[in-house]
């Protein structure tokens, strides 16, 4: 790095001065501020041809990383052991072995109810008109799903029963998981309820309550959103009726297969839009899309499609499927796709949306209950996907899989699937896709964010919380046969990544997986891939962690470590890399693990002495030590990624 005044920064894909100076100096009009590496300022014809991977020099610059996430939540989300109550909190903090209940609470943290009249009773901190409980509640002894009631009440006044079930959690065995509760290591044990309430106001009260008739012996209270939901949208203008033109049948009770695959192949032949009216939608196989589909709906709280398919191929939009083909210029918004899924069959397509979509959009939708939220097998090219919920998925929650290019999703919120939330599966190649601006919680398996190769991906602007088993916050790997290596440039930037990381049962490591981690598996890894301005909190295990064959070209500059369970950094692999400007405070046994002696550290310097220490290489593998990370950052970070 050349510069001799000011921090030095690297451009990544999609900067801008603008945008820099507003994350760098908190004022985008400040960008005039920031010279050159020679000294000189940027003129408007510069600001116009920024080149990625070219340096700048910005002056008096803290660097703290920009709240991660997306960047207006919906709804306020407010943990159970933070509200009032009588139960007894849960509390996973201090001994994260998976699984556990309350490992799998958000926070780690959640309230658990067992006698009648006990209750968590939420204060509202803003107008809304929606509840949605994160509950757990026992099995049944033969795997199918215990349903039972719990009081629901606003200001004291009843209102319906919620009901709550066990049918889609609860998986037990080794992977991809069974419905056999005499089978080992029950995990993935919490789903949600969503209701729309009356009209409610800042400081109402609304109260979770076992009754008389709530049958299950105990109830588990993670959490509750509070959204403000606005009123069911029209049909537009020229737009088709699934109801009135194909006769669907929106109570649910009539199969409404035929008249919605009718329906969408009208609106690509005639180049019309397709309107789903409120109510719900029952479908017993997949619909397949064809070109220049737009789909929309009343919101997605009014118009769902309702896949009923336990098994095989039998649910899902699905585009083309391995077939070398995509389906172009699709576009769907505004509506719900919930599933029957209650156990991962690998082989099935039991996705909310499938198979390959081209300069086409996905935004404003809500998923769950399926196997995957979106499995998306390429090639294809300019997928953009915006604001969808996936939740509570047996599998990943979005899958870019094979010969995918040039897409995103940003801003959507992901909770409770059980595989990676996010993936970039490179195989066959694909690349220069984003994921940035996402919020993720409680990937029960593998990890928040994967790069699994391909070249110049992004990862920025992310919250990934709580991830439970084998893999991390956020990982790069150059992993599963067919994957082109990583190559290019791939940036993980601005993340917070938070309680990540874990045990791995499969490969049998004795040791944990980082909280970031890149794996060198079935290649080396020799891609540039730059890391910077990441916030790594309260890790499970170490921060960050390199392991395979062979790792080089990796920079890091300007994260925070803050509080890990073991190390800062554990090494398992050749290879290089050059740190700068991190700091690591709150480590449970030091700063870096590192049982190689041709993995080489180039100090870039601003790190502190952190990573001057002997690094060590312990035998056995220590027990986790949490240390307390209630600072001002993470507290800050909390308030606003759960409210804003």
């Amino acid at each position: 790095m050349s510069c001799t005044l000011g921090n030095s920064y690297i451009v990544m894909a999609g900067d801008t001065l603008f945008l820099i100076a507003q994350q760098k100096l908190g004022d985008g009009n400040r960008w005039r501020e920031i010279k050159k590496p020679d000294g000189t300022p940027y003129t408007d014809a510069d600001a116009s041809n920024l080149q990625v991977g070219q340096e700048m020099c910005i002056p008096n610059a803290t660097f703290a990383p920009a709240v991660a996430g997306p960047t207006t939540m919906p709804y306020d989300e407010i943990q159970a052991e933070n509200a009032d109550h009588n139960g007894t909190v849960i509390d996973g903090r201090n001994n994260r072995t998976y699984p556990g209940l309350a490992n799998e609470a958000i926070e780690r943290r959640a309230v658990k109810l067992d006698t009648v009249g006990q209750y968590v009773e939420f204060t509202i901190p803003r107008d809304a008109n929606s509840v949605i409980v994160r509950y757990a509640i026992p099995d049944s002894a033969d795997g199918t799903g215990l349903t039972t009631p719990i009081g629901l009440y606003i200001n004291g006044e009843k209102q319906p029963d919620l009901i709550l079930t066990s049918k889609y959690s609860w998986i037990y065995g080794t992977y991809p998981f069974n419905n056999n509760p005499g089978d080992i290591r029950p995990h993935h044990f919490y789903d949600e309820a969503n209701r729309l309430t009356p009209q409610m106001s800042a400081d109402d009260k609304v109260r979770i309550q076992v009754e008389s008739n709530s049958t299950a012996p105990w109830y588990i209270i993670d959490l509750v959103d509070f959204e403000q939901v606005a009123p069911a949208c029209v049909m537009p203008e020229g737009y088709l009726s699934l109801t009135a033109d194909f006769g669907a049948d929106p109570s649910g009770v009539q199969d409404s297969t035929t008249a919605f695959q009718n329906a969408l192949d009208a609106s690509s032949s005639q180049r019309r839009g397709l309107w789903i009216p409120p109510g719900e939608y029952k479908v017993s196989t997949w619909l397949q899309v064809r070109d220049s589909v737009t789909l929309k709906g009343a919101g997605i709280w009014y118009s769902k499609i309702h896949f009923v398919a336990q098994t095989g191929n039998n649910a899902g939009l699905m585009g083309p499927w391995n077939t070398g083909t995509s389906a172009q210029n699709v576009n769907f918004s505004d509506f719900a796709i919930w599933g029957e899924v209650t156990q991962r069959v690998d082989n099935d397509q039991l996705n909310g949306i499938g198979g390959a979509y081209s300069n086409s959009t996905f935004t404003n939708l809500w998923i769950e209950h399926s196997k995957c939220g979106m499995w998306l097998d390429g090639p294809f090219d300019k997928l953009t996907i915006s604001n969808v919920r996936v939740r509570n998925q047996q599998a990943d929650g979005i899958n870019f899989h094979r010969q995918v290019t040039n897409s995103t999703v940003t801003q959507s919120f992901f909770r409770n699937t059980g595989d990676d939330a996010l993936a970039m599966w490179n195989e066959g190649g694909g690349g220069f896709n984003t994921f940035s601006f996402n919020r993720v919680e409680i990937p029960v398996l593998a990890n928040g964010i994967a790069i699994y190769g391909g070249e110049s991906n992004v990862v920025t602007d992310n919250y990934v919380a709580d991830q439970q088993a084998e893999g991390g916050g956020i990982h790069v790997g150059n992993r599963f046969p067919g994957s082109k290596p990583i190559s290019g440039t791939t940036v993980i930037a601005r993340n917070a990544i938070v309680r990540a990381g874990s045990q791995d049962h499969y490969n049998g490591w004795n040791f944990g997986t980082g909280a970031l981690w890149f794996y060198a598996l079935d290649a080396d890894m020799t891609g540039l891939i730059n890391v910077e301005d990441n916030q790594i909190i309260d890790s499970n295990y170490e921060a960050i962690h390199f392991i395979g064959s062979n790792v080089t070209n990796v920079t890091l500059n300007r994260n925070q470590i803050i509080g890990a369970g073991t190390y800062a950094m554990e090494i398992r692999c050749a290879g290089t890399m050059t740190i700068s400007n991190t700091t690591a405070t709150g480590l449970g046994h030091g700063a870096i693990l590192n049982c190689r002696t041709d993995f080489a550290i180039a100090d870039g310097g601003g790190n502190g002495d952190w990573i001057t220490q002997t690094p060590v290489c312990p035998d056995p593998y220590p027990t986790p030590i949490y240390v307390s990370v209630e600072s001002s950052e993470l507290e800050q970070l909390s308030a606003v990624s759960t409210s804003k």
